[in-house]
C-alpha cells in the first residue's frame, strides 16, 4: 500500500496553489493453474494473479498541466498515453494473471479499468472534453515478460473498449 501527498507553494507571478492525494495499493495471491514441467516441486510458485487499485484526488486550484491523465502502458493498456481522460480525479484498477513460458521469458494476461470520476470538467480549460476523451475506459490484453539485465522488458498488446488496440513497451512490472 502506498498514501502520498502533494502540497505546491505560489512563488513568483504564477501563484498556483493545491493539494493532490494518491493512493495505490497491490495484492498477490500464488497460483499454480497451469501445469509448468520444468519447474521443480520444491520451488516457489511463478504464477500469480495481482491485483492493483489506485486513487486520486486534487483540491484547490488545478492547472491542466497537473490533471491526472489516464490511458497508456502505466495505467489502461489498449488507449494511447492520456488518450483516455484529463481529469481532478481518478481511479483505476488492474487484475493480470501472471505465468512463466520458459525460465527467462513469461507473460501476463490484463485487464485494467480506469475513469476520471466524471472530474473532466473541472480542470481548467477542460483538457479532456476539449480533446473528445471518454472519461472511463477498460482494456484488456496479453502481455510478454523477458528478464533481462536490467529488469523485465514488458511488451503489453492491450484491445480498448472502442477496439482499437496499441503495442505497449516497458521495463519492469507495471505494478
Amino acid at each position: 500500500m502506498r498514501l502520498g501527498i502533494e502540497q505546491t507553494i505560489p512563488v513568483g507571478s504564477g501563484s498556483i496553489f493545491f493539494t493532490r492525494l494518491r493512493g495505490s495499493y497491490s495484492y498477490y495471491i500464488p497460483t499454480d493453474l497451469i501445469d509448468l514441467g520444468f519447474i521443480e516441486e520444491d520451488q516457489p510458485k511463478p504464477q500469480a494473479l495481482a491485483f492493483n487499485v489506485q486513487a486520486g484526488t486534487a483540491f484547490e486550484d488545478l492547472p491542466p498541466y497537473e490533471a491526472f491523465v489516464l490511458g497508456g502502458s502505466n495505467s489502461v493498456r489498449g488507449y494511447e498515453e492520456g488518450e483516455l481522460g484529463a481529469g481532478r480525479s481518478y481511479f483505476q484498477a488492474t487484475a493480470e494473471y501472471r505465468f512463466p513460458i520458459i525460465p527467462a521469458v513469461g507473460a501476463a494476461l490484463f485487464i485494467d479499468y480506469g475513469t476520471t470520476i466524471k472530474s473532466q470538467r473541472s480542470v481548467r480549460g477542460f483538457p479532456g472534453t476539449v480533446r473528445g476523451l471518454p472519461s472511463d475506459g477498460y482494456g484488456y490484453g496479453l502481455g510478454v515478460r523477458i528478464q533481462s539485465p536490467v529488469g523485465p522488458i514488458r511488451v503489453d498488446y492491450g484491445v480498448n473498449n472502442d477496439g482499437d488496440s496499441r503495442l505497449h513497451f516497458g521495463i519492469g512490472e507495471r505494478f
